[in-house]
């Protein structure tokens, strides 16, 4: 027993490794791997009946082929095992040994067997089930490619439900049962089927062959004659000579299963396939428009010279107006904008407020607006004095630079103060309560000044700068903006935007 499972064993250790072989190979060539199929043949016992007789079995059988030399094979079959003894003298050299009462007339020469002192028949009515590994042979070769036969071995384990009927009839020497003796059994046994088998490979979907496969059951009871007598002293075997039909089943399109192809002829079509693969190696690193993406991976592999793209290889668009920043003049144009050809916000009386949130886009031909786009009186007194809506003005980190996107804002602040001659303008920064936080604020607030003092001619002392106003958490980039407002009528300012910052040296 220990060296039919030390055998197993070493069979399925040897065979895991043709299994990785074939699954390396499965990405080159992924044919079918099941078969399903049907396998009849006569069946013969092996144990205390030494009269064999011939009796029958028929099932059926799936097999998974995890490579082209190891595959795991499910059988199930219904049958017979028949069988007997008949009573009998045994001879030698044509002289009787033994007297019709059982004794031996030669006492230092018995023969090679024992007397038959008995007769007995029986019939078992079987179903059995069990799963093997298959280790095919002669199916890798450098020399040659594969033969339409192929010869194949098998172990594995399973189980036989028995239902036996016997007659048992002693007639010489005293026993357990006197006369005829009526047995049955109806049990399950653990089974361990070994054997080997041939097959012919008929095209792309049938398989012929046949197999032969021994089953040691380690028990006395398959022939329902387990009494403790000498003759009945073996376990039993039996044996299946099946003849099988397999049908290939798998991959859709395939016609080649993995039973009939060799692992080293798979290893040449690889070799030949490497100058395709060379090609796709040239391709991955192909860039025509040399913007620096693979022309494999490039969404526009077409893109014109020195233009930046991402990494996908579409040209960059900053504001995502559907205008790359190569070709659009406004490459920050406001978020959902609509914009012409050039990437510019679409402002028809161009009046300096984009017609999306332009409350009257048709105003009149170089007329002050205010933010919304209405029109407003300038000379003598305006209307709009008293109601006054400044924007604020974002810098960026650790910056005291007005951005080119603020100049419009600032220049019509500018207007505005121009048409208000007695509008004050509070610069309102926000520090953290730090010197060097409220130092920057105070540079950005003089920033501005300058911007209008120097660029629109607004008078410095029309401004008054806070540059430690108190932080607003509901506001966005409170820590980098300054806020324009209108000045109250006696406010004044923490500072004099003519005078250095406080605290510095002079």
């Amino acid at each position: 027993m220990r060296k039919i499972l030390f055998s197993l064993a070493a069979l399925l250790i040897f065979n895991t490794a043709f299994s990785q072989i074939g699954s390396y190979f499965d990405k080159y060539r992924p044919a079918k791997k099941w078969s399903l199929g049907v396998q009849i043949g006569p069946t013969a016992f092996q144990g205390d009946a030494d009269d064999t007789k011939m009796g029958m079995a028929f099932g059926g059988h799936v097999k998974y082929s995890v490579s082209q030399s190891f595959a795991l094979k499910l059988n199930a079959n219904i049958g017979t095992l028949k069988g007997g003894r008949a009573e009998q003298n045994i001879s030698r050299n044509g002289e009787e040994q033994y007297n019709q009462d059982g004794k031996p007339k030669n006492i230092n020469d018995p023969g090679n067997q024992a007397p038959s002192e008995d007769q007995y028949t029986f019939k078992n009515k079987f179903k059995e089930i069990n799963i093997n590994t298959v280790y095919t042979l002669g199916n890798i070769s450098f020399l040659r490619p594969l033969r339409k036969y192929q010869l194949f071995l098998f172990t594995g384990f399973g189980a036989i439900w028995s239902n036996v009927s016997g007659d048992w009839h002693e007639s010489v020497l005293p026993s357990y049962a006197n006369g005829n003796t009526k047995t049955s059994y109806k049990g399950r046994n653990l089974t361990i089927p070994f054997g080997l088998g041939i097959k012919r490979n008929f095209g792309r979907w049938l398989d012929l062959g046949i197999e032969f496969r021994q089953n040691y059951t380690r028990s006395d009871n398959l022939d329902a004659f387990s009494y403790p007598v000498w003759r009945n002293r073996y376990s039993d075997f039996y044996t299946v000579l099946g003849l099988q039909a397999s049908i290939k089943l798998g991959t859709k399109g395939r016609d080649d299963h993995y039973d009939w192809l060799n692992p080293v002829e798979s290893i040449y079509e690889a070799m030949d396939s490497f100058a395709g693969v060379q090609e796709k190696v040239e391709a991955l690193t192909l860039d025509k428009d040399g913007d620096g993406v693979a022309d494999y991976f490039d969404k526009e592999p077409e893109s014109e010279n020195s233009v930046m793209v991402y990494g996908s290889g579409v040209a960059v668009d900053s504001d995502q107006d559907g205008i790359p920043d190569f070709k659009d003049e406004q490459i920050f144009s406001e978020q959902g904008a609509p914009v012409n050809a050039a990437g510019v916000m679409i402002d028809i009386d161009n009046d300096g407020v984009p017609d999306y949130r332009d409350e009257d886009p048709t105003s009149p031909a170089g007329s002050v607006v205010n933010r919304t786009g209405r029109s407003i009186k300038t000379g003598g007194g305006c209307c709009d004095c008293e109601d006054v809506m400044l924007p604020a003005i974002i810098f960026d980190e650790g910056s005291s630079k007005v951005k080119p996107e603020f100049y419009a804002a600032l220049y019509n602040v500018a207007q505005k103060m121009k048409e208000c001659p007695d509008l004050k303008v509070v610069t309102a920064g926000y520090s953290m309560r730090s010197k060097s936080g409220e130092q920057i604020s105070w540079k950005r607030s003089n920033a501005i000044i300058d911007v209008l003092n120097k660029e629109y001619g607004v008078s410095r002392d029309r401004f008054i700068v806070d540059y430690n106003a108190k932080i607003d958490s509901s506001k966005d980039y409170n820590s980098r903006r300054v806020d324009l407002r209108k000045a109250g009528a006696n406010e004044k300012g923490s500072a004099n935007p003519a005078a250095p910052f406080p605290g510095s040296k002079k």
